[in-house]
């Protein structure tokens, strides 16, 4: 009964996300836009995963929190919110009720069912996306599977934290996954413009965050090359898999690489 209990009130917090927010006060310097940006978390992530980042957001007058969107066991969305029409730089915060999934297959047809819906239901032609871990990995296969759908807005930037894209152990047959995003590529051409941010961890004297390896992130290098994509690899030291999207030194970078000016990059 107690360990009942125990879940039921973990599921429950862990579900918390923040509630709709505007900016403290409107900052300068930054890329003033209507395009919403998405939160993606990974395996096991849930509302705690961006709610501190989204709160830093708007205090630090970068963006508002528009909307949370939850995926049920049984694929439907809930939305909560309210997204007026003046927002500035919306975020919007995605949830998986089923979030230790057994891979991302269904993360990716999840994501990319969120995103026809925002087309249809708000007129959304572009978007940014920040995803963490498999969250990354199931938008990466969102964007290169489906990415030409006419129904789809277009990514104009993402961010993606510690994404393993070639999980192929060593010595062994290449990963089923990674074959399949190399097969369908070509697709990247109805995203031209598109920005990738490829952000990971190394650890002191290790290629890897602590979870994921150097080779399995930058294995995106082949997926995007030879695309209209722009791609970006950044490297942070010393930042293990957990404190990408936690410290706040990681927000300050994925503000700029959202909202920077140009000018200003």
């Amino acid at each position: 009964m107690i360990l009942g209990s125990g879940w039921a009130a973990y599921h429950w917090l862990s579900r918390r996300a923040i509630t709709p927010r505007d900016r403290r006060y409107r900052r300068a310097g930054i890329v003033q836009t209507t395009t919403p940006t998405l939160f993606v978390p990974g395996w096991g992530g849930n509302a705690w995963t961006y709610n501190g980042m989204l709160r830093w957001f708007a205090r630090q007058g970068y963006a508002a929190k528009v909307l949370t969107i939850r995926v049920d066991y049984h694929d439907h969305l809930h939305v909560s919110g309210q997204w007026p029409e003046t927002a500035v730089n919306p975020t919007i915060q995605v949830l998986f009720d089923h979030n230790f999934t057994g891979d991302y297959r269904r993360q990716t047809q999840w994501l990319t069912q969120i995103l026809r819906w925002l087309h249809r239901r708000y007129g959304v032609t572009a978007y940014n996306a920040v995803a963490h871990s498999w969250g990354g990995s199931a938008l990466v296969h969102s964007l290169v599977r489906d990415g030409a759908d006419p129904t789809l807005p277009r990514l104009r930037r993402a961010v993606l934290l510690g994404t393993p894209v070639d999980e192929t152990p060593p010595n062994a047959p290449q990963d089923p996954a990674y074959r399949r995003l190399l097969a369908v590529r070509h697709n990247l051409r109805a995203n031209a413009g598109a920005e990738i941010h490829n952000v990971y961890g190394v650890l002191t004297g290790h290629a890897t965050d602590g979870e994921v390896p150097v080779r399995q992130v930058t294995a995106l290098r082949a997926v995007v090359a030879d695309s209209p994509v722009t791609y970006q690899e950044h490297p942070v030291d010393g930042i293990g898999h957990g404190r990408l999207h936690s410290a706040p030194r990681m927000w300050r970078l994925i503000a700029r690489l959202l909202w920077a000016n140009k000018k200003d990059d």
